[in-house]
Protein backbone atom coordinates (compact mmCIF):
# COMPACT_ATOMS: atom_id res chain seq x y z
CA UNK A 1 0.00 0.00 0.00
CA UNK A 2 1.62 3.35 -1.06
CA UNK A 3 1.53 6.32 1.50
CA UNK A 4 -1.14 7.87 -0.56
CA UNK A 5 -3.64 4.84 -0.31
CA UNK A 6 -2.90 4.58 3.50
CA UNK A 7 -6.30 5.90 5.82
CA UNK A 8 -5.69 9.26 7.22
CA UNK A 9 -7.01 9.68 10.18
CA UNK A 10 -10.81 12.03 10.10
CA UNK A 11 -10.82 15.02 11.53
CA UNK A 12 -14.11 16.75 13.05
CA UNK A 13 -15.34 19.14 10.38
CA UNK A 14 -15.51 22.42 11.29
CA UNK A 15 -18.14 23.22 9.34
CA UNK A 16 -19.99 21.12 11.87
CA UNK A 17 -19.04 23.21 15.01
CA UNK A 18 -21.07 26.65 14.35
CA UNK A 19 -24.47 24.29 14.18
CA UNK A 20 -23.53 22.55 17.06
CA UNK A 21 -22.73 25.75 19.23
CA UNK A 22 -26.08 26.91 17.70
CA UNK A 23 -27.94 23.68 19.32
CA UNK A 24 -26.55 24.22 22.53
CA UNK A 25 -27.03 27.70 22.28
CA UNK A 26 -30.63 26.88 21.62
CA UNK A 27 -31.03 25.01 24.55
CA UNK A 28 -29.55 27.43 26.63
CA UNK A 29 -32.13 29.95 25.58
CA UNK A 30 -34.87 27.81 25.74
CA UNK A 31 -33.72 26.75 29.35
CA UNK A 32 -33.45 30.27 30.15
CA UNK A 33 -37.20 31.10 29.01
CA UNK A 34 -38.47 28.18 31.15
CA UNK A 35 -36.91 29.54 34.22
CA UNK A 36 -37.67 33.71 33.17
CA UNK A 37 -41.72 31.81 32.96
CA UNK A 38 -41.38 30.43 36.21
CA UNK A 39 -40.19 33.82 37.97
CA UNK A 40 -42.98 35.67 36.68
CA UNK A 41 -45.28 33.25 37.31
CA UNK A 42 -44.78 32.36 40.90
CA UNK A 43 -44.36 36.04 41.24
CA UNK A 44 -47.64 36.74 39.73
CA UNK A 45 -49.61 33.54 41.82
CA UNK A 46 -47.49 34.27 45.52
CA UNK A 47 -48.26 38.15 45.30
CA UNK A 48 -50.68 39.28 42.56
CA UNK A 49 -52.72 36.69 42.00
CA UNK A 50 -53.23 37.89 38.19
CA UNK A 51 -53.06 34.10 36.77
CA UNK A 52 -56.24 31.31 37.67
CA UNK A 53 -54.62 27.59 38.25
CA UNK A 54 -55.67 26.74 34.85
CA UNK A 55 -54.02 29.82 33.04
CA UNK A 56 -50.65 28.77 35.02
CA UNK A 57 -51.08 25.24 33.92
CA UNK A 58 -52.11 25.76 30.02
CA UNK A 59 -48.99 28.60 29.89
CA UNK A 60 -46.33 26.38 31.61
CA UNK A 61 -47.56 23.38 29.04
CA UNK A 62 -46.80 25.94 26.43
CA UNK A 63 -43.79 26.83 27.97
CA UNK A 64 -42.63 23.10 28.20
CA UNK A 65 -43.75 22.22 24.20
CA UNK A 66 -41.70 25.21 22.86
CA UNK A 67 -38.98 23.86 25.04
CA UNK A 68 -39.37 20.06 23.88
CA UNK A 69 -39.90 21.46 20.38
CA UNK A 70 -35.82 23.29 20.81
CA UNK A 71 -34.62 20.02 22.40
CA UNK A 72 -35.94 18.14 19.03
CA UNK A 73 -34.44 21.19 16.72
CA UNK A 74 -31.25 20.07 18.75
CA UNK A 75 -31.24 16.45 18.92
CA UNK A 76 -32.81 15.31 16.34
CA UNK A 77 -35.63 12.86 18.51
CA UNK A 78 -39.07 12.99 16.93
CA UNK A 79 -40.14 11.97 20.41
CA UNK A 80 -39.88 15.40 21.58
CA UNK A 81 -41.27 17.15 18.86
CA UNK A 82 -44.40 14.83 19.41
CA UNK A 83 -44.81 15.49 22.82
CA UNK A 84 -44.01 19.12 22.02
CA UNK A 85 -46.47 19.54 19.67
CA UNK A 86 -49.36 17.89 22.00
CA UNK A 87 -48.28 20.11 24.85
CA UNK A 88 -48.27 23.51 22.42
CA UNK A 89 -51.84 21.74 20.83
CA UNK A 90 -53.28 21.52 24.32
CA UNK A 91 -52.20 25.09 25.89
CA UNK A 92 -54.22 26.20 22.97
CA UNK A 93 -56.99 23.84 23.14
CA UNK A 94 -57.45 24.01 26.76
CA UNK A 95 -57.98 27.76 27.32
CA UNK A 96 -60.55 28.04 24.37
CA UNK A 97 -62.79 25.58 25.70
CA UNK A 98 -62.68 26.89 29.25
CA UNK A 99 -63.59 30.03 28.10
CA UNK A 100 -66.39 28.60 26.37
CA UNK A 101 -67.32 26.70 29.48
CA UNK A 102 -67.28 30.11 31.47
CA UNK A 103 -69.36 31.63 29.33
CA UNK A 104 -72.01 28.79 28.39
CA UNK A 105 -72.40 28.41 32.81
CA UNK A 106 -71.24 31.88 34.30
CA UNK A 107 -71.08 34.94 31.90
CA UNK A 108 -74.04 34.67 29.53
CA UNK A 109 -76.01 35.18 32.70
CA UNK A 110 -76.29 38.59 34.54
CA UNK A 111 -74.81 38.92 37.53
CA UNK A 112 -74.98 40.92 40.89
CA UNK A 113 -71.31 41.16 42.21
CA UNK A 114 -70.64 41.70 45.60
CA UNK A 115 -70.33 45.38 44.94
CA UNK A 116 -74.10 45.89 43.36
CA UNK A 117 -75.02 47.22 40.34
CA UNK A 118 -74.25 50.40 40.74
CA UNK A 119 -71.56 52.60 39.29
CA UNK A 120 -70.36 54.07 42.70
CA UNK A 121 -68.09 56.42 41.21
CA UNK A 122 -70.60 58.61 39.94
CA UNK A 123 -71.22 59.38 43.58
CA UNK A 124 -67.85 61.02 43.92
CA UNK A 125 -67.95 64.39 45.92
CA UNK A 126 -67.34 67.71 44.41
CA UNK A 127 -67.55 66.39 40.62
CA UNK A 128 -69.58 68.38 37.82
CA UNK A 129 -71.42 65.90 36.72
CA UNK A 130 -71.66 63.29 40.05
CA UNK A 131 -75.37 62.12 40.65
CA UNK A 132 -75.35 63.57 44.60
CA UNK A 133 -78.19 65.62 45.60
CA UNK A 134 -77.64 69.67 46.56
CA UNK A 135 -77.60 70.34 50.28
CA UNK A 136 -76.98 73.87 51.78
CA UNK A 137 -75.74 72.41 55.71
CA UNK A 138 -76.26 74.80 58.02
CA UNK A 139 -72.58 76.43 59.16
CA UNK A 140 -72.57 74.73 62.59
CA UNK A 141 -72.54 71.29 60.94
CA UNK A 142 -69.35 71.96 58.55
CA UNK A 143 -65.98 70.34 58.78
CA UNK A 144 -63.04 72.26 60.82
CA UNK A 145 -60.69 69.64 58.96
CA UNK A 146 -61.40 66.44 56.97
CA UNK A 147 -62.33 63.16 58.98
CA UNK A 148 -60.98 59.70 57.91
CA UNK A 149 -64.27 58.29 56.81
CA UNK A 150 -64.96 54.48 55.01
CA UNK A 151 -68.40 52.90 53.93
CA UNK A 152 -70.07 50.30 52.99
CA UNK A 153 -70.19 50.16 49.10
CA UNK A 154 -73.98 50.72 49.19
CA UNK A 155 -73.64 53.84 51.64
CA UNK A 156 -70.85 55.11 49.97
CA UNK A 157 -73.53 57.91 48.56
CA UNK A 158 -74.54 59.01 51.78
CA UNK A 159 -70.60 59.34 52.79
CA UNK A 160 -70.18 61.26 49.62
CA UNK A 161 -72.75 63.59 49.84
CA UNK A 162 -72.28 64.18 53.44
CA UNK A 163 -68.94 65.19 52.59
CA UNK A 164 -69.96 67.64 49.79
CA UNK A 165 -72.27 69.26 52.05
CA UNK A 166 -69.69 69.37 55.10
CA UNK A 167 -66.09 69.81 53.53
CA UNK A 168 -64.08 72.77 51.91
CA UNK A 169 -63.56 71.34 48.55
CA UNK A 170 -60.32 72.53 48.58
CA UNK A 171 -59.71 70.29 51.59
CA UNK A 172 -60.86 67.44 50.00
CA UNK A 173 -58.77 67.88 46.62
CA UNK A 174 -55.96 67.41 48.80
CA UNK A 175 -56.79 65.25 50.92
CA UNK A 176 -59.52 63.20 48.97
CA UNK A 177 -58.05 59.71 50.21
CA UNK A 178 -59.51 60.55 53.54
CA UNK A 179 -63.38 59.37 52.00
CA UNK A 180 -63.20 55.46 50.67
CA UNK A 181 -65.62 52.98 50.25
CA UNK A 182 -64.84 49.06 50.75
CA UNK A 183 -66.81 45.91 51.71
CA UNK A 184 -68.54 45.47 54.77
CA UNK A 185 -66.07 42.54 55.85
CA UNK A 186 -62.87 44.50 56.16
CA UNK A 187 -65.06 47.50 56.97
CA UNK A 188 -64.00 47.67 60.81
CA UNK A 189 -61.10 45.84 60.88
CA UNK A 190 -59.19 49.75 60.93
CA UNK A 191 -61.63 51.24 63.29
CA UNK A 192 -61.29 47.95 65.49
CA UNK A 193 -57.51 48.48 65.82
CA UNK A 194 -57.77 52.36 66.75
CA UNK A 195 -57.81 51.48 70.15
CA UNK A 196 -54.26 49.80 70.43
CA UNK A 197 -52.43 52.71 67.70
CA UNK A 198 -53.05 55.51 65.51
CA UNK A 199 -56.38 55.84 64.25
CA UNK A 200 -56.56 53.85 60.95
CA UNK A 201 -60.09 55.23 60.55
CA UNK A 202 -62.68 58.29 62.31
CA UNK A 203 -65.58 56.53 61.27
CA UNK A 204 -67.20 54.07 59.11
CA UNK A 205 -70.95 53.63 57.29
CA UNK A 206 -71.94 50.49 57.70
CA UNK A 207 -74.58 48.27 59.02
CA UNK A 208 -74.75 47.00 62.76
CA UNK A 209 -71.29 45.19 62.71
CA UNK A 210 -71.71 41.10 63.39
CA UNK A 211 -70.99 39.77 66.69
CA UNK A 212 -67.58 38.52 65.33
CA UNK A 213 -66.55 42.66 64.44
CA UNK A 214 -67.94 43.66 67.83
CA UNK A 215 -65.53 40.99 69.81
CA UNK A 216 -62.25 42.57 67.68
CA UNK A 217 -63.42 45.58 68.68
CA UNK A 218 -63.31 44.94 72.28
CA UNK A 219 -60.49 42.60 72.17
CA UNK A 220 -58.67 45.71 70.88
CA UNK A 221 -60.26 48.21 74.15
CA UNK A 222 -62.94 49.51 71.36
CA UNK A 223 -66.21 49.72 72.27
CA UNK A 224 -68.22 51.00 69.12
CA UNK A 225 -70.68 53.24 68.89
CA UNK A 226 -73.33 53.44 66.22
CA UNK A 227 -75.82 56.47 65.16
CA UNK A 228 -78.52 55.55 62.74
CA UNK A 229 -78.24 57.13 59.49
CA UNK A 230 -80.60 55.68 56.98
CA UNK A 231 -82.77 52.34 56.60
CA UNK A 232 -82.82 50.07 53.77
CA UNK A 233 -84.78 46.63 52.67
CA UNK A 234 -82.87 43.69 52.72
CA UNK A 235 -83.99 41.80 49.77
CA UNK A 236 -84.22 38.27 47.66
CA UNK A 237 -84.59 38.70 43.84
CA UNK A 238 -85.31 36.02 41.28
CA UNK A 239 -84.98 35.65 37.87
CA UNK A 240 -87.44 37.57 35.69
CA UNK A 241 -89.28 34.68 34.27
CA UNK A 242 -89.75 32.64 37.12
CA UNK A 243 -93.18 33.31 38.42
CA UNK A 244 -92.58 33.63 42.02
CA UNK A 245 -93.90 37.43 43.65
CA UNK A 246 -94.16 36.64 47.13
CA UNK A 247 -92.16 34.30 49.50
CA UNK A 248 -93.34 33.98 53.47
CA UNK A 249 -90.21 34.04 55.97
CA UNK A 250 -90.75 30.34 56.75
CA UNK A 251 -90.55 29.23 52.78
CA UNK A 252 -86.99 31.87 52.80
CA UNK A 253 -85.41 29.48 55.53
CA UNK A 254 -86.81 26.29 53.96
CA UNK A 255 -84.87 27.74 50.96
CA UNK A 256 -81.47 28.78 52.68
CA UNK A 257 -81.56 26.00 55.27
CA UNK A 258 -81.54 23.26 52.29
CA UNK A 259 -85.09 21.66 53.23
CA UNK A 260 -86.39 23.03 50.15
CA UNK A 261 -84.90 21.42 46.90
CA UNK A 262 -86.91 22.42 44.27
CA UNK A 263 -89.47 25.61 43.70
CA UNK A 264 -92.50 23.30 43.63
CA UNK A 265 -91.46 22.46 47.04
CA UNK A 266 -92.30 26.07 48.14
CA UNK A 267 -95.29 25.77 46.32
CA UNK A 268 -93.92 27.47 42.83
CA UNK A 269 -94.95 26.06 39.86
CA UNK A 270 -91.61 26.41 38.03
CA UNK A 271 -89.17 23.61 36.70
CA UNK A 272 -85.79 25.06 37.23
CA UNK A 273 -83.30 24.10 39.25
CA UNK A 274 -83.63 25.86 42.39
CA UNK A 275 -80.23 27.79 43.22
CA UNK A 276 -79.70 30.04 46.31
CA UNK A 277 -76.48 31.79 46.33
CA UNK A 278 -75.10 33.55 49.37
CA UNK A 279 -72.23 36.02 50.28
CA UNK A 280 -68.96 35.76 51.93
CA UNK A 281 -68.59 35.50 55.58
CA UNK A 282 -68.72 38.87 57.60
CA UNK A 283 -70.20 40.22 54.68
CA UNK A 284 -73.57 42.87 55.60
CA UNK A 285 -75.81 40.72 53.55
CA UNK A 286 -74.71 37.62 54.75
CA UNK A 287 -74.52 38.45 58.23
CA UNK A 288 -77.82 39.59 57.55
CA UNK A 289 -79.28 36.50 55.80
CA UNK A 290 -77.75 34.86 59.33
CA UNK A 291 -79.83 37.09 61.77
CA UNK A 292 -82.84 36.07 59.50
CA UNK A 293 -82.07 32.26 59.83
CA UNK A 294 -81.54 32.47 63.74
CA UNK A 295 -80.44 29.17 64.88
CA UNK A 296 -81.31 27.50 61.66
CA UNK A 297 -78.47 25.97 59.66
CA UNK A 298 -77.54 27.45 56.82
CA UNK A 299 -76.81 24.85 53.69
CA UNK A 300 -73.20 25.13 52.49
CA UNK A 301 -73.24 28.39 49.21
CA UNK A 302 -72.76 27.85 45.98
CA UNK A 303 -68.81 27.90 44.78
CA UNK A 304 -66.42 28.60 42.54
CA UNK A 305 -62.72 28.20 42.23
CA UNK A 306 -60.31 31.44 42.90
CA UNK A 307 -56.69 31.71 42.84
CA UNK A 308 -55.67 32.65 46.22
CA UNK A 309 -52.17 34.23 48.18
CA UNK A 310 -49.09 31.90 48.55
CA UNK A 311 -50.69 29.90 44.89
CA UNK A 312 -53.41 27.78 46.99
CA UNK A 313 -56.34 27.17 45.52
CA UNK A 314 -59.83 27.98 47.98
CA UNK A 315 -63.14 28.01 47.21
CA UNK A 316 -64.83 31.46 46.77
CA UNK A 317 -68.91 31.98 47.03
CA UNK A 318 -70.40 32.72 43.71
CA UNK A 319 -71.56 35.61 42.58
CA UNK A 320 -74.93 35.54 42.33
CA UNK A 321 -76.02 34.66 38.39
CA UNK A 322 -79.33 35.54 37.28
CA UNK A 323 -80.33 31.76 35.96
CA UNK A 324 -83.71 30.66 35.82
CA UNK A 325 -83.96 29.29 38.78
CA UNK A 326 -81.80 31.08 41.19
CA UNK A 327 -82.70 33.30 44.11
CA UNK A 328 -80.08 35.99 45.46
CA UNK A 329 -80.69 38.08 48.42
CA UNK A 330 -78.96 42.10 48.69
CA UNK A 331 -79.99 45.87 49.68
CA UNK A 332 -82.61 47.41 47.41
CA UNK A 333 -80.10 49.95 46.67
CA UNK A 334 -77.63 47.62 45.17
CA UNK A 335 -80.00 45.88 42.76
CA UNK A 336 -80.98 48.77 41.48
CA UNK A 337 -80.09 48.97 37.72
CA UNK A 338 -80.97 44.85 37.48
CA UNK A 339 -84.58 45.70 38.91
CA UNK A 340 -85.30 48.78 36.27
CA UNK A 341 -83.99 46.76 33.84
CA UNK A 342 -86.60 43.96 33.93
CA UNK A 343 -84.13 41.45 34.70
CA UNK A 344 -85.17 40.42 37.97
CA UNK A 345 -87.87 40.13 40.60
CA UNK A 346 -87.82 41.93 43.35
CA UNK A 347 -90.12 39.54 46.20
CA UNK A 348 -92.56 40.60 48.50
CA UNK A 349 -91.99 39.09 51.55
CA UNK A 350 -95.15 37.60 53.84
CA UNK A 351 -97.11 40.20 51.32
CA UNK A 352 -95.21 43.44 51.76
CA UNK A 353 -93.16 44.47 48.75
CA UNK A 354 -90.43 46.00 49.81
CA UNK A 355 -91.11 49.55 48.69
CA UNK A 356 -90.17 53.17 50.13
CA UNK A 357 -93.86 53.30 51.98
CA UNK A 358 -93.47 49.76 53.54
CA UNK A 359 -89.81 49.99 54.65
CA UNK A 360 -91.39 53.71 56.38
CA UNK A 361 -94.25 51.91 58.11
CA UNK A 362 -91.94 48.41 58.76
CA UNK A 363 -94.59 46.34 57.18
CA UNK A 364 -91.69 45.08 55.29
CA UNK A 365 -90.47 42.43 57.64
CA UNK A 366 -86.71 42.68 56.53
CA UNK A 367 -85.79 46.53 56.95
CA UNK A 368 -82.33 46.81 57.74
CA UNK A 369 -80.61 50.43 59.82
CA UNK A 370 -77.16 51.42 58.36
CA UNK A 371 -75.22 53.42 61.25
CA UNK A 372 -72.61 56.19 61.30
CA UNK A 373 -70.08 53.73 63.56
CA UNK A 374 -67.73 54.92 65.79
CA UNK A 375 -64.59 53.68 68.60
CA UNK A 376 -66.33 55.65 71.63
CA UNK A 377 -68.61 58.96 70.98
CA UNK A 378 -68.20 61.04 68.43
CA UNK A 379 -65.85 63.71 69.09
CA UNK A 380 -64.83 66.93 66.86
CA UNK A 381 -66.02 66.64 63.25
CA UNK A 382 -67.02 63.38 63.07
CA UNK A 383 -69.39 64.92 66.31
CA UNK A 384 -70.67 67.38 64.10
CA UNK A 385 -70.86 64.61 61.15
CA UNK A 386 -73.19 63.06 63.68
CA UNK A 387 -75.59 65.61 64.33
CA UNK A 388 -75.83 66.92 60.51
CA UNK A 389 -77.13 63.20 59.57
CA UNK A 390 -79.70 63.27 62.68
CA UNK A 391 -81.13 66.88 61.50
CA UNK A 392 -83.74 67.87 59.18
CA UNK A 393 -81.49 68.85 56.33
CA UNK A 394 -79.27 65.69 56.79
CA UNK A 395 -82.21 63.39 57.02
CA UNK A 396 -83.53 65.10 53.60
CA UNK A 397 -80.37 64.53 52.09
CA UNK A 398 -80.64 61.09 52.88
CA UNK A 399 -84.27 60.62 51.05
CA UNK A 400 -83.10 62.59 48.23
CA UNK A 401 -80.24 59.90 47.50
CA UNK A 402 -83.00 57.08 47.18
CA UNK A 403 -82.91 55.51 51.07
CA UNK A 404 -85.47 55.81 53.79
CA UNK A 405 -84.26 58.23 56.90
CA UNK A 406 -84.43 56.34 60.06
Amino acid sequence: MTPDQQPRPTMPSTSRRPALILRILGVLAALVGLGVFFFYAGISVLFFSYFKTLNVLCVLAGVIGGFLCVLKWATGRRTFARIGAFLLCASIAVPMGAAVWRWATHDRYDTVPSTGTVNWWRFQPFENDNALPHCEAPAQYRFEGLPCLRAAYALYPIEAAAVQALARRELYETQRWKVSLGGSHDLFERLARSGSGPHDCDAVFGLAPSDGQRAEAETNGVSLALTPVARDAFVFFVHADNPVTNLTTSQIRDIYSGRAKSWRDVGVPFDARLMPFQRNKNSGSQTTLERLMGDEPILPPIQEDRLGGMGEIFQDVADYQNRRGAIGFSFRYYATELVEAGKVRLLAIDGAAPTVENIRSGAYPFVTDSYLVTAGPPEGDVARLAAFLRSPEGRRMVEDIGYVAP
